[in-house]
């Protein structure tokens, strides 16, 4: 009896819970009455925007998500219930049917319409900023859902935001029609016609002239239809037709200012656009065009800008510096420094003398890809003793290209600055600079500050050269943060630095021309350094390390030269495999989105994207 008891409260309590999964399941259906109860009539109707397709909520459990989903969802069906009553409306009139039931909804519709229109902007921006926070909101396939319902909610909202003001200027013409025909059935009488017997005509032609004619005073309405050539079968024509309405409504309470600036917006519009388009194919010619000939000054300086993107048109800027005015003059300046072309070294020394700061400051960059002697001097003497920090911060850079060992330590001075911007501008002088002593100074920042370490590694990230990747490599075999580690393994991928690099495990030792212990020294090599592997040995060798011999091969490797007066930046050497922890940075998968970092002695593996999870394998030996 006790064990029959115990199974009884087991079998009801997963009722209970059966019950319970079932009561809190993560989707619920939405109808129009949802809306709001008074649409319960026309739930199910031809009216009704859910007839022809199921509209499921997910609960989220997140009531900020939740509250927002439900307000969105029934802005969404208002607006789509609104537009079926006024097609269905005006498709009757066309024929000639009552339009009854849909003047009925329009009555309802013209009181709900207004408040939510209102809200659709806020409605957008709320559903973007939430698609933003989702991933720190919700976690696992959750973050799916969500996204994926307010991915759909923010495409509804944009189809319908345009129209609804069109919409609602529908429903209350349908409302005015009602209430006019009510307001003549009231008022006309009905009057049968009169019978006229054969001998009474001439009579009655004789009252008609001595009598006037009775003023019909009874009030009449004069409805105007659109003339179609065609029957309307689709939502799509109603629609243009609805938004060609409103657009005529528009213009015609538009005062000439207004329509004035609204065809300038529009003229800036299409400009920009073209200025895009032509940057996006590549077509200089036709950006120097517009930038001569359009008559918009915002445009003009669009287009000078996309020029120095594209590197190219440097006369056309040289003009535009001569002859336009002071809105395009700075955006000409800034194109012409992205060129960096000696034979505008006069229009750089012009631009340090401009009032403007900003021209000031391009034009000091400028001055620098020239690496004129005259222009360094310029940058040393007046650019770095400006007063304003834009001024500093754009010789820094230009001072950068110049790429002189001296200057290192003028970029090291300014990055002890208590500036933001000239501690930024330091860093991406440094980088430009490139050397083996900007790239360690950088280092020392991601070590050392770490509110400048991202920065740091996007600036290193930013070179080119081998040295680079080799700082990077060394920065991710250093830090334990995983927001650098993620950075650097990003860096890594986007620079497509794959393959194998060596890290020096001794303290003092040579970098030898041949794989042999007494072959020539060719660079001095010390703990931590970084190299990339070219090949190794097929046979091995016996090497003394301290009191062991041990047996391996020798790896070959290109290394950063540590001798003075070395003619090239880099070296090629031998060195002996026991001294080497080799790292591997290969490409996972064919989307390029995926990679690894391995430490192929040690055993461990990095997802460059996700350094936390580290996966044990052994080493094959």
């Amino acid at each position: 009896m006790f064990q029959k008891g115990q199974d009884i409260i087991w079998k009801s309590s997963l009722w209970v819970v059966l019950v319970l999964l079932i009561s809190c399941s993560t989707s619920k259906p939405y109808q129009l009455t949802d809306v709001s109860p008074k649409y319960k009539e026309y739930q199910g109707s031809d009216l009704d925007p859910h007839k022809t397709k199921d509209v499921i909520i997910p609960v989220t459990n997140n009531r900020k998500y939740d509250e927002f989903i439900q307000e969105a969802h029934k802005a969404i069906a208002l607006l789509e219930f609104a537009e079926n009553v006024a097609l269905r409306a005006d498709s009757k009139k066309t024929v000639g049917e009552p339009a009854d039931k849909e003047m009925q909804a329009a009555a309802y519709l013209e009181e709900d319409l207004p408040p939510i229109i209102a809200k659709l902007p806020g409605l957008v921006q709320t559903n973007q900023d939430l698609i933003d926070s989702t991933p720190n909101d919700f976690d696992g396939p959750a973050i799916g859902r969500v996204s994926y319902e307010l991915g759909n909610i923010l495409e509804s909202l944009k189809q319908n935001s345009p129209k609804a003001i069109g919409i609602h200027n529908a429903i209350r013409h349908l409302r005015s029609d009602s209430g006019k025909d009510a307001a003549e059935k009231e008022i006309k009488p009905v009057v049968e016609d009169p019978v006229i017997k054969p001998n009474e005509i001439d009579t009655a032609k004789k009252v008609e002239k001595i009598i006037p004619k009775k003023v019909d005073t009874t009030p009449k309405i004069s409805i105007k239809r659109l003339n179609r050539k065609t029957k309307v079968t689709g939502k799509a024509k109603v629609t243009d037709q609805i938004n060609e309405l409103v657009k005529k409504e528009e213009e015609a309470v538009l005062s000439d200012e207004e329509k004035k600036d609204k065809e300038y917006t529009e003229q800036i519009r299409n400009g920009l656009v073209q200025v895009f388009q032509w940057e996006y194919y590549r077509r200089p010619k036709n950006l120097e065009k517009i930038l001569t000939t359009h008559p918009i000054p915002r445009v003009r300086s669009a287009a000078a800008l996309a020029l120095g993107r594209l590197q190219a048109g440097r006369l056309s800027l040289q003009n535009a510096i001569d002859k336009d005015g002071y809105q395009v003059r700075p955006a000409a300046y800034k194109a012409l420094s992205d060129l960096g072309d000696k034979r505008s070294l006069p229009y750089f020394i012009a631009g340090t003398k401009a009032e403007d700061p900003e021209v000031i400051a391009v034009s000091y960059e400028g001055l620098g890809k020239t690496k004129d002697p005259a222009g360094r001097e310029m940058i040393l003497t007046t650019g770095l003793a400006s007063e304003y920090v834009v001024i500093v911060s754009g010789a820094l850079r230009g001072l950068a290209y110049h790429k002189l060992d001296a200057d290192v330590e003028v970029f090291d001075k300014f990055l002890k600055s208590n500036d933001q911007e000239i501690k930024e501008a330091a860093l991406e002088a440094l980088a430009i600079h490139g050397s083996r002593e900007s790239l360690r100074i950088l280092e020392r920042v991601v070590a050392e500050e770490p509110n400048l370490a991202l920065l740091a590694v996007d600036e290193i990230s930013k070179n080119p050269s081998l040295s680079a990747t080799f700082a990077l490599i060394r920065l991710n075999e250093s830090q334990t943060d995983e927001k650098i580690n993620k950075r650097i393994g990003e860096s890594l991928l986007r620079r497509k630095a794959f393959g194998k690099y060596a890290i020096i495990l001794i303290e003092d030792d040579y970098l030898r021309s041949e794989p042999n212990e007494r072959s020539r020294p060719v660079s001095y090599i010390k703990n931590k350094e970084i190299g990339l592997i070219l090949s190794e040995t097929k046979k091995e060798f016996a090497v003394r390390i301290g009191e062991d011999i041990l047996t391996d091969k020798y790896i070959q490797v290109k290394m950063e030269s540590t001798l003075p007066g070395a003619r090239g930046a880099f070296v090629t050497g031998w060195v002996f495999y026991p001294k080497l922890d080799i790292i591997e940075v290969k490409q996972l998968g064919s989307d390029g989105n995926s990679g690894k970092y391995s430490n192929l002695k040690k055993g461990k593996h990095n997802n460059l994207f996700n350094p936390i999870e580290e996966i044990k394998v052994p080493r094959k030996e």
